[in-house]
């Protein structure tokens, strides 16, 4: 499909989804342990707080995290009504930042939406050396984005010494209403470890206290290029890459692991090999953790039993790039790299092709009925030959529709054109989507330098 060419209107209604309850569970006695859950009851479940797709118990007994450190609002701006494309009414405005260059200023990370409506995400300035990213939360009562702290502020750093220009890795819930997400280096470039920069830091964000609390370096000497979560075992899946093989062998290696957040400990590691693709981790509705390994291969990681396996059911690309949440009914969507092509995994574990992508695809997410899910082509700044579409894709046919193409609009509006995105998320009721853009400015060659929050309202 082409710009210009697309199916007649929106695939559905949204309807709301029956949510499912997840408890907050303990953590495991050490390594070999398998996670259990302990389902809450009586006024712990009086306490419970939608999370997104997921309704998860508000912290009581071991929910009941140290105090963090308190938002640092700095910079709030207001996002302008840009008119309509498509019968989709949309607002926009730059991310604000401190105002310095950027290497450039870029997003990489996909947000996540709050059981109130607030969404939050992060840019970096993708810098090495001082390197500094930044997180924000929009507000759609108030039609506001506000930066909320960066992370030089939270950890020690000794200046002149590596820094956190990127936040990479997905923001994903935790078992108590909370969002996990880690730093990830500027450049890997000539990398080194001195000071106080042993490798990337695991922060947790607490939407309802409004804290900010670093939680360490899971594994040391490595960043996380990507992260995933299984709320009902309090466990964060993650994929950590060895900066030294990027930058010597240009190869990446290193573990897939499970981190425990009740215990604030690492429960799994494997091997640095033969893990592959370090861009996604598809979990299904049991929690079940999949990572790819060679060749659209995939192992498997079960929390239950704290085992690793192969999978046998293989992808139709070499290997995972981006991934929905679980559907109510135990279906998981995603889209591969090398061929970019979509794909369902199926509650039994097997996998269907949905059809291709029309191009490189960094994010996806699931429409609360489980009737289609959003994506935007060109992540990595081809989007705009497309127009910069959103596009929805219907998940039992595969039919793809153009919900609006933005690109024109915002450069009229505001000056940039659409490069792509790594953030894509939608709203608990299914009519809002909201869209993190790499943009550049009109008339230069450049589709990355600054970020724009696009804020979709659909008919």
């Amino acid at each position: 499909m082409r710009r210009g060419e697309r199916s007649m209107g929106l695939t559905g209604l949204f309807v709301a989804v029956a949510l499912t309850s997840m408890a907050c569970a303990g953590p495991p006695a050490g390594d070999t342990a398998a996670p259990t859950t302990t389902q809450p009851t009586g006024d712990d479940v009086a306490a419970s707080t939608t999370f997104g797709h997921v309704t998860t118990f508000a912290r009581t007994g071991e929910c009941d995290f140290p105090a963090g450190q308190a938002f640092v609002e700095t910079e709030t701006v207001e996002l302008a009504d840009l008119g309509e494309v498509d019968g989709v009414r949309v607002r926009g405005a730059l991310y604000p930042h401190p105002d310095y260059e950027g290497g450039p200023w870029s997003q990489w990370g996909q947000g996540i939406v709050v059981s109130d409506g607030r969404f939050f995400s992060a840019i970096g300035d993708h810098q090495a050396e001082d390197g500094n990213s930044f997180v924000y939360e929009y507000d759609p009562a108030t039609t506001t984005l506000t930066m909320v702290g960066d992370v030089l502020s939270y950890v020690d750093h000794v200046p002149g010494t590596w820094g956190y220009g990127k936040i990479h890795s997905q923001m994903v819930p935790g078992p108590c209403g909370e969002i996990y997400f880690s730093t990830y280096w500027g450049s890997f470039r000539d990398i080194e470890f001195e000071g106080n920069y042993t490798g990337d830091i695991l922060f947790r964000l607490d939407p309802m206290a409004e804290t900010l609390t670093p939680l360490g370096v899971p594994v040391e000497f490595h960043g996380q290029a990507s992260m995933a979560a299984a709320p009902d075992f309090a466990l964060i899946y993650g994929e950590a890459v060895d900066p030294v093989g990027m930058d010597v062998e240009d190869v990446n290696r290193g573990p897939f692991f499970a981190y425990d957040v009740l215990g604030e400990e690492m429960v799994f590691s494997g091997p640095d090999e033969p893990h592959i693709g370090y861009r996604s981790i598809l979990v299904d509705g049991e929690g079940v953790a999949y990572y790819s390994v060679d060749d659209g291969e995939l192992q498997s990681f079960e929390p239950s039993t704290g085992e690793s396996a192969e999978h046998e059911a293989r992808l139709p690309g070499d290997a995972l790039r981006a991934v929905t949440v679980p559907s109510a009914e135990g279906s998981v969507y995603g889209v591969t790299e090398n061929p970019a092509v979509f794909f369902v995994m199926r509650p039994d574990g097997s996998i269907e092709q949905l059809g291709e992508a029309i191009e490189y695809t960094a994010s996806l997410a699931l429409a609360p009925d489980g009737g289609s899910f959003y994506y935007m082509p060109g992540a990595h700044g081809d989007a705009p030959e497309w127009g910069s579409p959103l596009i929805s894709v219907d998940t039992e046919t595969g039919e793809q529709t153009v919900v609006a193409e933005l690109n024109d609009l915002v450069e009229e509006e505001l000056g940039y054109t659409v490069g792509g995105t790594y953030n894509v998320a939608v709203s608990s009721d299914g009519g809002t989507i909201f869209l993190g853009v790499n943009v550049g400015e009109v008339g230069s060659d450049e589709t990355f330098g600054e970020v724009i929050l696009l804020v979709l309202e659909l008919p």
